[in-house]
């Protein structure tokens, strides 16, 4: 049964969040919060220590409070403490107590047995782990001080970041009903190269098997997950599988697709003959990406935080300054950082933030303050754009840089910027777009020019090709592009023989 958090006055309380959490450690395997100096305990400094497969027993999460080793406060402090581990909403969902708290520097006390391992990860996950997130929450005091002390409460809280590779795309199969076996569909990022291909399993149903090709060393988790897309773009659920260092050695892994016959629901299933798997996979190296403290600084990269079987713990952060905000942001976008809602391109889903969109562009906005299917149905559908074009959008609106480009990409961008009102990267494109024209490129640059009814750079353009007349007119794009645009055509040659 959980219960409604009640603040003590007197007491210190440290709230941490553990963002994907790292259930895969193995015993003995710890994480260890930021550092907090509670002002009432003489400005002692803690933290707290999770062992997510138990320090001494494997089946059991371990929780430990823990006395730094610094020069304040006395040698020894008698404390009250208490730990709970906390759903969504704050309450507990497990809580114990210790009264007779007494801490040297350097020591910690707590709960071996804090909870059950299969409790938090598996029956009660969604409780437990909502938004992959565990809720850690410490309040400590001094021992022997009444509750009723008129000391102002010290609340303070931390969020740790656990780095995740995430990649989401989209398997059409076309013709699905004629495939028999062997279909092969090859995914790759930096990290990690499978194939996924779909094979018949017994009475014809189709199951799912993971080749992995090459693996970097450094992966301790590896999870795939699979979806059907109906008729209606709705996805149904078909289940995740999880492999740990032991299963990836392996190389070949299996993930059943789904039981039902798709054949007999065709019409929902199966429309004109084409199967759509909304497919993704999570891996981590196990390392932290950042701590978020209290007073909004980040400590960036704290690497290697989880120390197997150590009785010390030491720690050594990157000599970095901090992170501009630009950063910060392009951090988020690229490890789906509190992402609640999805750019689908007919190829790749691209998770983002409903407030960053909105701030960029008004018709993102609209989409998610109107009363528009956007606002419900958690995804955007993207059909007209590519997904490369999808990808260097968002990138922008993150961090407000335009990356790779070329002409034929900025051609691509200036058209979704006006399609999403997007005027500082439609200006963006148009400035690349007028520094980097060349014979080739630039009938194709006027004609999106005169169909957006930009005249500055239809301008620019024109200009560009009376300066460059001979090479233009002479070339294979300006003879196909008279007999497409014979008036745009015209009145470029208009411009020559009349200049202004």
């Amino acid at each position: 049964m959980a219960y409604r958090i009640v603040s003590e006055t007197n007491a210190c309380t440290f709230l941490w969040n553990i963002q994907n959490f790292p259930f895969w450690l193995r015993k003995g395997e710890r994480i260890i919060s930021p550092t907090f100096i509670d002002n009432a305990l003489e400005n002692t400094k803690w933290s707290l220590r999770v062992y997510p497969m138990g320090e001494k027993y494997e089946n059991f999460v371990s929780l430990f409070l823990h006395r730094e080793s610094d020069c304040c406060g006395p040698d020894t402090i008698e404390t009250n403490y208490h730990l709970a581990f906390l759903d969504e909403d704050g309450s507990f969902l497990t809580e114990k107590s210790n009264r007779e708290g007494t801490f040297m520097k350097g020591t910690s006390k707590g709960f071996q047995k804090f909870e059950e391992r299969e409790r938090l990860i598996v029956t009660e996950k969604e409780s437990f782990l909502s938004g992959d997130t565990l809720r850690v929450q410490c309040s400590i005091r001094k021992k022997d001080v009444s509750c009723d002390s008129q000391e102002m409460p010290q609340y303070l809280t931390a969020l740790t970041v656990f780095k995740v590779n995430r990649v989401s795309f989209i398997w059409r199969i076309e013709k699905f009903s004629f495939h028999k076996s062997g279909l092969r569909n090859n995914v790759k990022d930096n990290l990690i190269e499978f194939h996924l291909l779909l094979n018949n399993g017994r009475d014809f149903e189709k199951k799912i098997t993971i080749d992995v090709i090459s693996l970097d060393k450094s992966i301790k988790y590896f999870s795939f997950k699979t979806s059907i897309m109906d008729s209606e773009g709705k996805k149904e659920d078909c289940g995740k599988y999880e492999y740990f260092v032991e299963d990836l050695k392996k190389g070949i892994l299996s993930a059943p697709l789904f039981t039902k016959k798709l054949e007999e629901n065709k019409n929902q299933y199966l429309p004109n003959n084409v199967l759509s798997l909304f497919c993704e996979y999570d891996s981590t190296d196990g390392n932290v990406l950042y701590e978020l403290l209290t007073d909004g600084r980040i400590s960036p990269n704290r690497m290697n935080v989880a120390v197997k079987n150590s009785k010390e713990h030491v720690e050594k952060e990157k000599p970095q300054d901090m992170p501009v905000l630009v950063d910060d942001l392009k951090s988020m976008y690229n490890n789906r950082i509190f992402c609640d809602t999805e750019l689908r391109t007919p190829t790749q889903a691209f998770q983002a933030h409903k407030s960053i969109l909105s701030a960029r562009s008004p018709v993102f906005m609209s989409m998610f303050t109107n009363d528009m299917k956007e606002r419900n149905s958690g995804h955007i559908d993207i059909t007209d754009l590519e997904e490369v074009t999808v990808r260097q959008m968002l990138v922008y609106l993150y961090t407000d840089s335009l990356e790779e480009m070329q002409l034929e990409s900025a051609c691509k961008l200036y058209m979704a910027a006006d399609k999403y009102d997007i005027l500082s990267m439609k200006r963006r494109c148009s400035s690349f777009m007028k520094e980097n024209l060349c014979p080739n490129k630039a009938c194709e640059i006027l004609e999106l020019a005169d169909l957006y009814q930009d005249d500055d750079l239809k301008n620019s353009v024109q200009d560009y090709i009376l300066e460059h007349d001979r090479e233009v007119f002479g070339s294979r794009e300006w003879k196909n592009f008279m007999d497409c645009n014979s008036k745009l055509a015209a009145n470029v040659m208009y411009r020559k023989i009349f200049p202004s």
